[in-house]
């Protein structure tokens, strides 16, 4: 039994290298049935080492291929890229104190990781959330503060599912488009090409077997099949995949990964290109390079800065009993607050009244990048309060300093 075993799982190891599915896979133990419905080339290309098909497929929900595609289908099929890498071909622009990419008709939201701004005609690359499928509560997110999203895109609620996306973790590469067009080329920039006849080269996915496309993007003909190459896909209609040594079963993941040739004349009626073909032959499989071309560092990003206090500074009939809140325009290092943040009395001391103010707690929120300054009892009343932040406070990103603080404000009865 334990010899049968072995003999079905090398049989199945050497089908699904042949396919190019387990590319990745070290060594190869033992295959169940469950395993080889629910696995995926893409699943598979991105793990790095793995012991068993089976541990394949269990984390083949916490690995995701970046994919190329367009704002549009980001709008029109959040559900598809919730919690998926992304590549996009879009100018970014100013949305108040946030970025978001150009011409979209729901607003998609750009953190950058590192720089602040793309050049024209570049990628933008990180990953999609739907704002409406989160929690505020979610650990993953602790460092966003998505106050200032809400304020600017659902007059500061919560937004339904379907409305408000981001892009957390962005960067930006350069993306001129090829001479000859590619299958990335069409998922990036479909309206460079409609109308126009293109010929592609592609690993054949049947009738979108892998989900590299959302399902809503074909064109539901009888034959249509996806090609898929590196990051990119595309529906293909007009023609049956078979020809001269070929015959391909659209619902057969058996019949998946054969490299395929089509050409024909690039169409578009919804957020995705897709392409009428004339003719499809077999073809070999190209030697697939991402090319990552280097761009010139970004300017430093801007020292950190105070963007909102309570109370402002110049309030009269302050709370006395209230804590004091500093929020920040970047994220801080909690650490750094520890001996620099002072609360004094100016002005002459009243007769009878304390010539300090008494001990402090100060706790610093990361998630909102703000500072909390609580006094243990009520300040004095009627009483000038001077609040300082002192040198040696530092950015938590890149340990930029804060300029020394200094705000005033009057104490109420």
């Amino acid at each position: 039994m334990v010899a049968r075993k072995m003999i079905v799982s090398l049989a199945v190891a050497n089908a699904l290298s042949s396919l190019g599915l387990v590319s990745a896979v070290s060594t190869v133990s033992t295959v169940s049935t469950s395993t080889l419905s629910t696995l995926g080339t893409s699943t598979v290309s991105t793990l790095r080492t793995s012991s068993t098909l089976s541990r394949v497929s269990a984390a083949s929900a916490q690995v995701a291929a970046r994919l190329a595609t367009t704002p549009e289908a980001l709008v029109a099929a959040p559900v598809f890229f919730h919690g998926k890498q992304v590549a996009v071909r879009r100018d970014v622009e100013p949305a108040g104190t946030l970025m978001k990419l150009a011409g979209t008709a729901k607003p998609v939201f750009v953190f950058w990781r590192d720089s602040a701004s793309a050049p024209l005609n570049s990628e933008v690359r990180g990953d999609f959330w739907d704002l409406g499928r989160l929690e505020r509560t979610d650990s993953r997110f602790s460092n966003v503060s998505f106050q200032p999203i809400l304020d600017a895109a659902s007059n500061g609620q919560w937004p339904a599912r379907d409305q408000v996306f981001l892009i957390l973790g962005a960067t930006t590469a350069q993306s001129p488009l090829p001479l000859e067009p590619t299958i990335r080329a069409l998922a990036l920039a479909p309206d460079q090409y409609v109308g126009k006849g293109v010929t592609v080269t592609g690993r054949f996915r049947g009738a979108n077997l892998f989900a590299d496309l959302p399902q809503s993007a074909g064109t539901k003909g009888r034959w249509d099949f996806v090609l898929q190459s590196a990051d990119s896909a595309v529906w293909v209609t007009g023609v049956r995949p078979r020809g001269r040594g070929f015959d391909l079963d659209i619902n057969s993941r058996m019949d998946t990964g054969r490299w395929l040739q089509v050409a024909g004349t690039v169409r578009r009626t919804g957020p995705l290109a897709w392409i009428e073909a004339t003719s499809i032959t077999e073809a070999t499989a190209p030697t697939e390079t991402t090319v990552e071309v280097a761009l010139p560092p970004p300017p430093p990003p801007p020292a950190p800065e105070v963007v909102f206090s309570a109370p402002s500074s110049g309030d009269i009939d302050v709370d006395r009993a209230a804590p004091i809140r500093i929020q920040f325009s970047r994220d801080m290092d909690g650490r750094t607050f520890r001996e620099r943040v002072r609360l004094t009395y100016t002005g002459p001391v009243p007769e009878g009244a304390p010539a300090a103010p008494p001990p402090l707690t100060v706790r610093y929120v990361e998630g909102n990048r703000a500072l909390e300054i609580k006094p243990s009892t009520p300040l004095d009343r009627y009483r000038t309060v001077k609040v300082e932040l002192l040198e040696g406070i530092l950015s938590n990103v890149d340990n930029q300093p804060l300029a020394p603080v200094s705000l005033t404000f009057t104490t109420g009865g």
